[in-house]
């Protein structure tokens, strides 16, 4: 028995003599000497311990043993060959580009963090953020990270792995000196009296889900002013303009001094999805960020997410 690796480039050597028949026309074929093809065999030979050639008139033909380790190694030779393909191909896309396209709160508070840690572990890779700011049907990052609507059908492309990542509830965002600031906790129906803050009218898939969570509470919001964006909508309950119905995420990367209260009956929520490129699901920067946002999406479901924070 022999003790050590196989040479592979003595297996090549010796399936191109099986195929050929000769020593020379092998040589000619790989660019070496007669000689240099010779030594090569008898070298793999003293490996194995048994002829893989012998002689025949002027010239040699395979022993049984030799056509059989011949045919053996190339499933070898092959899978290598996969193996440098894939080596090829991983070395391009990690210095290369990664396309990540998001809504804003996961932006704000998920990508600076992924972001740091793919620039510190693939120095060469160009990372591409966007935000998917009127949730558009079309869909172009390597990675999607979407918010849907529990009650909706769950988005599905072609082209495209999904992998569910958790749900983000939504908190009631009151001025801090709101008497239910202190509370944590209180039914979404105690608040169908309030002046109301729409914090982002753009975002359609909100306005659905506090829509419906309001009228399942029995009211309607009476909304006093529309904000275009999280951070003047923020303000607006900081400033006592009134009190919004805010993604919690919104509020992690929100520094106004405003209190959160976990609303129920019902809990409003999201579901946080990514959707993956099947063209990327080998690139290790694509596989490091899912990795990444698994983790992160973990502490929506952290003990403590529900109550009330000032800022």
């Amino acid at each position: 028995m022999f003790g050590a690796m196989l040479d592979l480039n003595r297996l090549r050597i010796l399936r191109a003599v099986v195929a050929s028949g000769s020593v020379t026309d092998t040589a000619r074929q790989l660019g070496y000497t007669p000689s240099t093809i010779s030594q090569h065999v008898h070298t793999l030979e003293r490996e194995v311990g048994f002829s893989v050639v012998e002689r025949s008139g002027r010239g040699i033909v395979p022993t049984a043993a030799g056509i059989a380790l011949a045919e053996a190694s190339g499933e070898v030779l092959v899978a290598l060959s996969h193996l440098d393909a894939t080596a090829r191909d991983l070395r391009g896309q990690t210095s290369g580009r990664l396309s990540i396209r998001t809504f804003a709160s996961a932006a704000y508070t998920w990508m600076p963090g992924i972001a740091r840690a793919l620039r510190r572990e693939f120095p060469g890779l160009t990372l591409e953020l966007s935000l998917d700011m009127d949730a558009p049907d079309d869909f172009v990052g390597d990675i999607e990270v979407l918010s849907e609507v529990p009650f909706d059908a769950p988005t599905v492309v072609p082209g495209y792995t999904r992998r569910e990542l958790g749900s983000d509830d939504f908190l009631l965002a009151v001025p801090p000196e709101h008497p239910a600031a202190a509370r944590g906790t209180a039914p979404l129906a105690d608040f169908a009296g309030e002046d109301w803050v729409q914090y982002d009218f753009r975002d359609k898939l909100s306005a659905r889900i506090v829509g419906q969570a309001c009228a399942a509470a029995g009211f309607t919001p009476r909304y006093v002013a529309r904000s275009q964006d999280h951070v003047t909508g923020l303000a607006l309950v900081a400033a006592g303009v009134g009190v919004a119905i805010v993604p919690r995420l919104a509020l992690d990367w929100s520094h106004f001094e405003v209190a959160s209260v976990r609303v129920t009956n019902p809990v409003p929520q999201r579901r946080i999805v990514v959707l993956w490129r099947t063209g990327v699901r080998a690139n290790p920067a694509a596989q490091r960020t899912l990795a990444l946002l698994a983790g992160l999406a973990a502490t929506l479901d952290a003990p403590g997410s529900g109550a009330a924070r000032s800022r």
